[in-house]
């Protein structure tokens, strides 16, 4: 589950894998100094969230993120689930890349996750849908940054965010979540929030790590999250 890079159109991005939760105690993640160069006035204001939750929010990027969504995904505690397209080393450079290229997508589909200060940077989300006679199947992506792994924040976001996809798109009947082997902690997560275990692919990923992994096929269909009836819809 790797959301895609900015290599590729905004029109197929791929999701991203939250990485296994650590063990070790993370400090409280704090904002960044924001770059000399910024693309945007400091006082521009922030996008309105889509979700304010218990103990996050959810809302679109800011060019001023660039410098925390940098510094969290550098590093292979986040890397190592990803798809090949994620780059590593990630720079400055990436994460505004990644940011331009969503602030201009329509519909928007990939989102941040923020602290309540709706300013310090959690991780990313996003859906798309799949090609062809799935394009009533949307694919989940995310990633956590690791100083807010073990703190509910996946869960969370994941859970909040599933349900909000179902309620703005309506031609959304099942959400999937595709999970690298020894991915357990976003395994967890998507078991929390109603995701059934569909299926293992053997062998089939070839790691930016370089290992040979499988994948496991999380799915959650639109009458199981929102209580509806059977939800064929039309075509």
């Amino acid at each position: 589950m790797t959301l895609q890079q900015p290599q590729q159109p905004p029109t197929t991005a791929t999701p991203e894998v939250q990485p296994a939760t650590t063990t070790q105690p993370q400090p409280t993640p704090t904002p960044l100094p924001l770059p000399t160069d910024t693309p945007l006035p400091t006082d521009t204001p922030l996008p309105t969230p889509i979700l304010t939750l218990a103990h996050c929010l959810i809302r679109p990027y800011h060019p001023l993120d660039g410098p925390q969504m940098a510094a969290a995904a550098n590093t292979p505690l986040v890397s190592r689930f990803m798809r090949n397209t994620f780059p590593h080393p990630y720079d400055l450079s990436h994460a505004d890349s990644w940011i331009a290229l969503n602030l201009s997508a329509t519909p928007t589909r990939n989102f941040g996750i923020y602290a309540l200060d709706n300013v310090t940077f959690l991780g990313s989300l996003g859906v798309t849908p799949l090609p062809d006679n799935e394009y009533r199947t949307y694919e989940l992506g995310y990633w956590i940054a690791p100083e807010a792994w073990g703190k509910g924040v996946a869960t969370e976001a994941v859970g909040g965010f599933v349900a909000w996809v179902f309620g703005e798109w309506e031609e959304c009947l099942r959400v999937e979540a595709r999970v690298v082997e020894g991915n357990g902690g976003s395994e967890k997560v998507l078991a929390k929030v109603g995701f059934v275990r569909e299926g293992f692919r053997r062998g089939c990923v070839w790691s930016n790590a370089g290992e040979r992994l499988g994948m496991a096929i999380w799915g959650l269909l639109r009458e199981e999250c929102l209580g509806e009836g059977e939800g064929a819809g039309d075509a």
